[in-house]
């Protein structure tokens, strides 16, 4: 049972980091805190990205081909598209500052 749990480890992370971007996502928009610097979103999109590479490297270093597969196409996937959103954040930092 302990095999199975550190086996699909990488899948859960994914998944469990996936869900916490987009809870923080969604609570950090400004709709909640609307006086919130856009340095908060930005360090916790780098953390969570910093764990999608930690994710993917756990999963290629796994035994099981569905775990090496999820793992390689969902963290690139996650990771290209939580750039893309960090650039923007990132680039509307930029001009929002003085």
């Amino acid at each position: 049972m302990n095999q199975s749990k550190q086996t699909y480890f990488p899948v859960f992370l994914t998944l469990g980091l996936l869900l916490f971007n987009m809870l923080t996502s969604y609570l950090l928009s400004g709709r909640f805190f609307p006086n919130l610097s856009l340095w908060v979103p930005i360090g916790l999109n780098i953390l969570v990205g910093l764990g999608y590479i930690v994710s993917l490297v756990l999963g290629l270093r796994s035994t099981n081909n569905y775990v090496k597969w999820f793992s390689v196409f969902a963290n690139i996937a996650f990771l290209l598209s939580l750039s893309v959103i960090t650039f923007l954040l990132l680039l509307a930092n930029g001009i929002s500052e003085p």
